[in-house]
């Protein structure tokens, strides 16, 4: 049987049946694409790292900027005065870790006192709050974009918490870097430090729903519409108030117990998600998870979460507690800047852009857990009986216990809230309406419905009996919500798509370093211009060619896949199974469509060559054409070179190119409309080989250890 008859009849089982009536035709790397490729490789020797590090950069920079300029996907209610100002916020971030990385050298070398003024301390610790409470006022004034967009200047950063973003913000091991980064862009705005909220003070409390942060000291009331305290006034972009239901759904505010489980771990993969079963008590987003669930109302949803000032005070304690494990991680000593898990989830990679689109943030998931990153932010101690509480006056030790806890609620007090900010004096009078059963905002609150957010926050790893049932609940996400989040998709979709990524990629980080890449999965999105539709994804078959090649040291990193030290993980080392089957990845990356589509191929590394096909999503050409980039890389992180159908003297040959394809309407049939066509269509193995000329795949990728980029040709 000749070669392209095998390749047919392993091409049945990848869907080549089901033809759509669509061309794929050889196009050109657009020239700010391939201009950063030659930037970003300029005078560099080939590496595979490199490569792999610049194709993500390169392509996550074109895209942002197509997404700003509107030629991709739907961006509605985005301002390029909006984009602007974020952008700003991002060069002075850079700049200032350039400059505290250089402070940080030089103090090294003289002994100096290293400083910054991003100094942040527990809320309740003295002077650490009215600061912070008077710039989220401030923003609230404020606008940066024009009248037509609807949003004040907090609104403008609140928002970039919410629609597609999240797949990347969240549910794996970008989660701490992406939001250590959002909380420098608010501190930024600020130019005050971002107050913690160790939540653990307030779960030692008999009645943590007394704590004296639900006063007009703090946060206002909890109870409903926020109707006392200094965001008595804050507005969501729908116009209206913030929510709250404190003390309500199963989770606990963070616990002493949750620290201690987290803090007890050593590797950076043993403490991020995906987690399931017993494992997931070491998750710290599991246990961030708590406070959102347990304080309610807008808090307790992801796409409406940080429209609440206590986001980032909250985000600022969990900084911390990685904080604290980095430092841990250095006594070992572990460094906490390569220290990140070789299988993720899609957006998750450590080469990985950070992912704040549309706004360009030329940052890696991995640099944002860098020194330089690290070093522009010290911490004030948690709270202890052995500093005090800090000095804080709203705390007190426990002697009983030994530990901190909230002081509650003054029964005497009423603080005002003044039109230029917020002041912290205390007057004699009535006692704030928070907590109240029955009181006006519970009931304005429930009058007004389930908050339109989407999904909720996952559980947590524990529970708190002391809780009580939810009575304001969570609809749909609103489409105003949803569009300001840039890539809209509906609430019930998107709550379908979370329960999806958890029960199907539970296996791709769960700290065992034995496990191999065969063993883990990953789960497209099937998101393509903001929306959730398989109708708008066809298939086209992708041939891989695998050689088992030596790296540039003359080692065989397959051969040596399972020869691996826990606590040191070599540069060559590669995860496998050792039965001699392993993968190649293909991602298909939408040029002129907001899409990425990633699929593998099992090949045999026993074999000097081993050839299979996989079959790979693309933008379905019947909702207009598509332009599409493919890339290829295997487990050991070598990067494919692409090659493509080409006429010579007459006769279809394989050339190297650029992997760029422009998707239109015209014939010949070489697509395919979805797996389950090509399942059940009536077929005769016959009649596929004899025809199978017709559908000799368009692109062909090739792993081996070439001393060249994969995008030269």
């Amino acid at each position: 049987m000749d070669f392209w008859k095998q390749t047919a009849i392993v091409s049945v089982f990848l869907g080549l049946l089901g033809l759509s009536s669509a061309l794929l035709e050889l196009s050109q790397f657009p020239d700010e694409l391939r201009e950063c490729y030659e930037f970003r490789s300029y005078n560099m020797t080939p590496s595979d790292q490199d490569a792999i590090h610049i194709q993500n950069f390169c392509y996550r920079q074109y895209q942002y900027k197509q997404l700003a300029k509107g030629n991709m996907g739907s961006s509605p209610n985005i301002t390029q005065e909006g984009i602007n100002y974020i952008q700003g916020l991002f060069r002075q971030i850079f700049n200032e870790a350039r400059e505290v990385h250089q402070f940080h050298q030089s103090s090294k070398r003289h002994k100096r006192q290293v400083s910054t003024w991003r100094y942040r301390q527990e809320v309740r610790s003295p002077r650490a709050y009215p600061r912070y409470a008077n710039c989220i006022l401030r923003l609230q004034r404020e606008s940066v974009e024009p009248p037509q967009a609807g949003r004040n200047t907090y609104q403008t950063l609140a928002v970039m918490h919410s629609g597609e973003v999240l797949a990347y913000a969240h549910g794996g091991p970008a989660f701490i870097p992406w939001h250590r980064i959002y909380l420098l862009l608010l501190e930024t705005a600020c130019g005050v430090p971002i107050p913690y909220w160790d939540s653990t003070v307030d779960h030692d409390m008999a009645d943590p729903t007394m704590s004296i942060l639900w006063s007009d000291m703090f946060y206002g009331n909890g109870d409903g519409d926020v109707m006392t305290g200094p965001y008595q006034s804050v507005r969501t972009i729908l116009g209206g108030p913030l929510q709250r239901n404190i003390g309500t759904g199963e989770s606990p505010l963070f616990t002493k117990e949750g620290l201690r489980a987290v803090l007890s771990r050593r590797r950076y993969s043993e403490i991020v998600e995906p987690k399931q079963g017993a494992e997931y008590i070491y998750s710290l987003e599991g246990h961030h998870n708590g406070p959102h669930v347990w304080v309610g109302g807008h808090l307790s949803l992801t796409n409406t979460a940080a429209y609440d000032p206590i986001f980032f005070n909250h985000h600022a304690f969990i900084d911390h507690v990685y904080e604290l494990f980095r430092q841990q991680q250095l006594q070992f000593p572990i460094n906490p800047q390569g220290d990140y898990p070789a299988m993720t989830p899609q957006g998750h990679a450590a080469n990985d852009l950070i992912d704040f689109r549309p706004y360009a943030m030329p940052l890696r998931n991995i640099e944002g857990l860098s020194n330089y990153i690290a070093n522009m932010v010290r911490y004030e101690p948690l709270p202890n009986c052995m500093n005090r509480c800090n000095g804080s006056p709203f705390l007190f030790c426990d002697q009983a216990r030994f530990v901190c806890v909230s002081r509650p609620r003054p029964a005497g007090m009423m603080t005002g809230t003044g039109a230029q900010g917020f002041d912290l004096t205390s007057q004699p009078g009535q006692a704030p309406a928070s907590q109240n059963v029955p009181s006006v905002s519970r009931t304005r609150a429930q009058a007004r419905g389930p908050i339109p957010g989407g999904a909720r926050f996952r559980a947590a790893p524990f529970t708190d009996s002391r809780n009580r049932p939810d009575t304001i609940g969570s609809a749909p996400a609103a489409p105003q919500v949803l569009a300001a989040g840039v890539q809209a998709r509906t609430g019930r979709k998107r709550r379908e798509a979370t329960t999806s990524v958890h029960q199907n990629s539970s296996s791709l980080v769960n700290g065992d370093p034995q496990m191999s890449s065969l063993q883990r999965s990953f789960t497209n999105t099937f998101v393509i211009d903001g929306l959730v539709d398989l109708k708008r994804w066809v298939y086209v078959s992708v041939r891989v060619v695998y050689s088992r090649s030596l790296n540039k040291d003359g080692k065989d990193p397959t051969f040596h896949a399972n020869k691996h030290s826990a606590d040191v993980v070599s540069k060559d080392t590669c995860h496998a199974v050792g039965s001699g089957a392993t993968k190649v990845y293909v991602t298909s990356h939408g040029l002129n469509y907001d899409g990425i589509y990633k699929e593998f191929a099992i090949v045999d590394e026993r074999q000097p060559v081993s050839i299979t096909t996989a079959a790979v999503g693309i933008k379905n050409p019947d909702y207009g054409n598509g332009d599409t980039l493919f890339t290829a890389y295997d487990s050991c992180g070598r990067p494919c070179r692409p090659l493509c159908l080409a006429s010579v003297q007459g006769k279809q040959k394989y050339k190297p190119c650029s992997a760029v394809f422009k998707v239109s309407s015209a014939s010949p049939k070489m697509f395919h409309l979805s797996y389950r066509d090509a399942l059940t269509g009536d077929w005769q193995t016959g009649n596929l080989i004899d025809s199978f000329d017709m559908e000799i795949p368009a692109i062909t990728f090739v792993c081996d250890d070439s001393k060249f980029w994969p995008w030269e040709y």
